[in-house]
């Protein structure tokens, strides 16, 4: 029989980011990006029901034949925690566990932007996290959500598809509710968690356009509302948010929007330069008074000179990996892989600030 907490265990102690188990196949794990293969016998369909058993709360296996899939979390004791997600595969049955941290790592220990720590203090409007799945967005809002829960006290109202980093009530007093059994939906969640008096609410994910206008709801009525979206930058995350609405609601849309949206945190992993981890490059809109006005006059395809002035810690994606670059803790080849114009990537490692296309230098 398979000793799955072993194995779970060892993930762990590799620094895996991901678990792949599949019927039929040996466990993968996701080292530093790339996928290694376990050296264990394949499974078989045997050992998928006895890791179900494992890691898969008894209620949702009705839910998991009728839907072909769940998502759900694990805890191993003291040692780790993973998000899970079990579906078929061609009428096998498999299962992805994401490893998260039991301790919430802080925003120093990540070594981000230091303008993160202001924002996550913002006393109303919407912080957006975004970035593609397995971006490490869920880990940056963590340590925003920590670093408020350390510093000041408000009551917090998290809504999450499932439950991942568990927040111990510090300054803050902080509720964690979760999609499918504390509740049914994000959206009744959400209408729920404005009459539960908070002071900030974290949706896990703005799945759709209901849920999109409730969350801005939350931010018009003086609540600090924290989300993720799967979106590659800033730009997109606002043409995103927009898309999801009828074209004659897109002038109020952009309205809500200029007021409310107070910032857009876009991340991407990359390798570090010593080959041991990850690290995340990051693009930084702030709404500042001229965003704003780009974003109600519909020209949010302006906004990327404006975050490559770095006034009040903006910075663009390319920009953010130059730092990294810079400061060592990734190649230049690396760098290259994931920037949106290797020439201004190129002048910003050299310390010419620019524009963001391929010739306007600006300073």
């Amino acid at each position: 029989m398979i000793n799955f907490k072993a194995l779970f265990g060892g993930a762990v102690q590799n620094n895996a980011s991901d678990i792949h188990i599949m019927e039929g196949s040996p466990p993968y794990f996701r080292l530093r990006g790339d996928l290694k293969r376990v050296e264990m016998p394949p499974l078989t369909h045997k050992d998928m029901h006895e890791l179900l058993k494992e890691i898969m709360p008894e209620f949702l296996r009705h839910s998991l034949e009728e839907h072909r899939g769940v998502d759900c979390s694990y805890q191993l004791g003291n040692t780790g925690r993973f998000r899970v997600v079990v579906y078929y595969q061609s009428g096998k049955l498999c299962a992805t566990l994401r490893s998260i941290p039991v301790q919430i790592p802080s925003i120093d220990e990540l070594q981000l932007p230091p303008v993160l720590k202001k924002i996550a203090l913002y006393h109303r409007g919407m912080v957006l996290v975004t970035g593609i799945t397995g971006s490490g967005k869920s880990t940056t809002l963590a340590s925003m959500i920590n670093e408020l829960n350390n510093t000041e006290a408000r009551r917090i109202i998290t809504i999450e598809d499932p439950i991942e980093y568990r927040y111990l009530t510090k300054k803050c007093i902080v509720s964690q509710r979760e999609v499918g059994s504390d509740v049914g939906d994000f959206t009744t969640a959400l209408r729920q968690s404005l009459r539960a008096d908070p002071d900030v609410i974290l949706v896990g994910e703005m799945r759709d356009a209901e849920t999109i206008r409730i969350a801005i709801k939350a931010a018009e009525t003086g609540h600090l509302l924290f989300s993720t979206l799967h979106t590659t930058g800033a730009v997109h995350t606002i043409q995103r948010i927009i898309g999801n609405f009828r074209h004659e609601e897109h002038t109020l849309l952009r309205e809500q929007l200029s007021l409310n949206l107070r910032a857009a945190i876009t991340q991407r992993l990359v390798k570090t330069a010593d080959g041991k981890g990850r690290c995340a490059a990051l693009e930084i809109l702030v709404i500042t008074t001229v965003a704003a006005k780009l974003i109600l006059e519909n020209r949010a395809a302006d906004l990327g000179p404006l975050m490559g002035s770095r006034d009040e810690g903006m910075q663009t994606m390319d920009q953010g990996l130059a730092d990294l670059v810079r400061s060592k803790r990734i190649t230049m080849d690396e760098a290259s892989r994931y920037c949106n114009d290797f020439y201004a990537l190129k002048r910003f490692v050299a310390g010419i600030v620019s524009s963001g296309d391929s010739g306007g230098i600006i300073g």
